[in-house]
């Protein structure tokens, strides 16, 4: 997930947008954001998150990309947001992660101001925090192995939703936005990204 020791941070927000290569807006995003998505997973995948120090890293990493996004997707027009929206934020958990990690932080705060789009483009931000929950399977159980209690004790984030089929029901949701959304979207995952990109720059 992270670039190169060196390397400059990617461009936040930027516009990408090619033709679309499928009749379904989900496979749109998946191939437009292949490279990007797993620019991301190499970067993560450098943490062990079953010692303290990688895991709070993480957990510092997420709510600064989580924050300004969902910040942004409170303020949005509902009519591009699935109508379960508010169950779905995650910023709260981490905060509440960080603060058993020793981080206090005021509920929202963040480093990185929200990014500035167009209403359109929610669905693919949405894209990138719903599809990080599949991943996040896979985490949680690294930190379950952890034999650091405060770790293993503080996995709110990486719990959140168990049992309520969040992404199944997203992509049910995604499939029925027209495809002609493809560009604004497109431009909201690319930018989800480079924001998760960005934090790990940072580490």
């Amino acid at each position: 997930m992270a670039p190169s020791a060196g390397a400059p941070a990617p461009d936040v927000c930027a516009k990408t947008s090619p033709a679309p290569k499928a009749a379904d807006l989900r496979f749109i995003l998946r191939d437009a954001t292949d490279v990007a998505h797993r620019r991301l997973d190499a970067g993560f995948a450098a943490y062990d998150l079953t010692r303290r120090a990688d895991y709070l890293a993480f957990l510092m990493a997420m709510q600064a990309a989580f924050a300004p996004l969902e910040a942004w997707l409170d303020e949005t027009d509902p009519g591009f947001l699935p109508m379960d929206w508010p169950q779905r934020r995650r910023a709260e958990a981490l905060r509440v992660d960080l603060q058993g990690l020793g981080i206090v932080a005021s509920e929202g705060s963040s480093a990185v101001p929200p990014p500035t789009l167009p209403a359109d483009a929610a669905p693919g931000v949405l894209y990138v925090l719903e599809g990080s929950r599949l991943g996040g399977q896979v985490l949680l159980r690294q930190v379950l192995a952890s034999p650091d209690p405060v770790v293993r004790e503080n996995a709110r984030f990486l719990r959140h939703g168990e049992g309520l089929r969040f992404w199944p029901s997203f992509s049910a949701w995604l499939c029925t936005r027209p495809v002609s959304e493809h560009e604004p979207a497109i431009s909201g995952a690319l930018c989800a990204f480079a924001l998760f990109e960005r934090t790990q720059a940072n580490r």
